[in-house]
């Protein structure tokens, strides 16, 4: 099974393993992660880390998940996750990501999304990638603007989350 690593200016994203497991459930133990995400449980469990884990080792045999742990380069730690879960019917993906609350605002969630998408077009030769972040997260639409994800829509009350209906932005890119 060949595995991906993407490099950039200042991180390596590549298989998420095991050994990440500690410092994902210590970085999970905010809330923020389950608030500005639709699929991050709370409390965040050894249990959640081991599922993620095998879920991108799946996702990579299977070819409809690419998922990466975001590390500093050099560093072993993982600081984030991102990934695109494949739609080969379409040729298109949806992206997702998160970020260790110590690394917001320096744009490495920027830095990873682009190489991401850069992966997505050029490596799996998708067509069009997808992401989407709740009304009320803007950092979140701020990388998907800097990446050159143009926002195509919003659908209202589109997830119920903790008894709350809430809305998503969607944004996309379009390989050229």
């Amino acid at each position: 099974m060949k595995t991906h690593t993407l490099e950039t200016v200042r991180l390596t994203l590549n298989q998420p393993h095991l050994d990440d497991i500690p410092r994902l459930v210590e970085i999970m133990k905010n809330p923020v992660y389950n608030k500005n995400t639709t699929n991050i449980p709370f409390p965040y469990t050894k249990e959640n880390g081991a599922f993620w884990v095998n879920l991108a080792l799946d996702g990579l045999v299977q070819g409809d998940k690419y998922i990466f742990a975001i590390r500093l380069k050099g560093s072993p730690s993982i600081i984030g996750g991102i990934g695109l879960g494949i739609d080969k019917t379409n040729n298109k993906a949806e992206m997702g990501y998160w970020l260790d609350e110590h690394y917001w605002n320096k744009g490495m969630g920027s830095e990873a999304a682009k190489a991401l998408v850069a992966f997505g077009f050029d490596t799996l030769q998708l067509h069009k990638i997808v992401a989407t972040h709740f009304t009320y997260n803007k950092a979140s639409g701020r990388i998907m603007q800097k990446i050159g994800m143009q926002q195509e829509e919003v659908l209202k009350a589109q997830v119920l989350k903790n008894g709350t209906y809430l809305d998503l932005v969607v944004y996309a890119i379009v390989k050229e």
